[in-house]
């Protein structure tokens, strides 16, 4: 039988105490219960003080490993970053890279008289007389000769090459180059009224044949060609089917988003003042 009272009102001080139970810890003898946690909290308050050095101790000897190793430890943030700038690559001209070519070009123009018909990576008929592609390169001005362009829009901001500025100049191309950024989460976004001139520039009959390129011909020229499939009422579904066609394996969500929200009204009144829609299929 328990030896409580079953009175509820008890209180706690008319409880018995007991040696059995755990209500309470034992008392040392000849202590009072005052010297007692009195030493308790001493107790913890040393635990907690040696706890504290313990975690510094334990930075010093992390940023001191760090310093020896150079500081080579890498977080996850820092490889996410990392991550991100080689998508960017895509987006950036590689000048070496240019440069590499050109070598390559002059030496194969010295060798053969005739060169292959070697189309630009991502290379496609949009509608019409208007095409797409990666960056023209000079293995591919063979090619572009049979296209008779009249222009070519640029989309990136880096300085033309000079090779590919003479090509031009010999050929009678016109260069149209409205430099942009590509879509970047989360700050970094196509800019709509560059997209707007760009697609006045596309659909003027006067500038066909014409070839839209950026670096890769993925997500600048994506975004365009996107925004140009509204003009001819495609569905979002067909224009997003098409963009990651071109843009796998990288595709962004924020190109697919900025050609749903684009703003078309100004470019209509445009293009139906100049007698530029319906464009025409040939």
């Amino acid at each position: 039988m328990s030896e409580f009272s079953e009175d509820p009102f008890q209180m706690d001080e008319e409880l018995p105490s007991s040696p059995n139970t755990n209500l309470s810890l034992p008392l040392p003898p000849d202590s009072t219960l005052e010297q007692d946690i009195t030493k308790a909290y001493e107790d913890i308050s040393s635990d907690i003080i040696y706890g504290d050095n313990k975690l510094i101790r334990s930075k010093l000897e992390q940023f001191k490993l760090e310093e020896q190793t150079g500081g080579t430890n890498t977080t996850e943030d820092e490889s996410q970053q990392e991550n991100t700038y080689e998508e960017d690559l895509d987006d950036k001209l590689d000048y070496k890279l240019q440069e590499k070519l050109k070598l390559e070009y002059e030496a194969q123009t010295k060798s053969s008289s005739k060169l292959p018909l070697t189309p630009p990576e991502n290379f496609s008929t949009v509608v019409n007389k208007i095409y797409r592609s990666s960056f023209p390169q000079p293995l591919n001005f063979s090619f572009l000769k049979t296209l008779k362009l009249k222009s070519i829009l640029c989309l990136i901001p880096e300085d033309y090459p000079q090779l590919q500025l003479e090509f031009l100049k010999q050929e009678n191309i016109k260069l149209f180059q409205l430099g942009m950024s590509g879509n970047k989460e989360p700050f970094v976004k196509i800019n709509h009224d560059l997209i707007t001139e760009a697609i006045k520039i596309v659909i003027n009959p006067e500038n066909q044949p014409i070839l839209i390129h950026c670096n890769r011909g993925k997500h600048r020229t994506g975004c365009l060609i996107g925004v140009l499939r509204r003009l001819q009422k495609w569905s979002l579904t067909i224009i997003f089917d098409e963009y990651r066609k071109f843009a796998a394996p990288k595709e962004r969500p924020m190109d697919q988003q900025f050609i749903e929200l684009y703003d078309e009204t100004e470019i209509i009144k445009y293009a139906e003042a100049s007698n530029f829609l319906p464009i025409r299929w040939d």
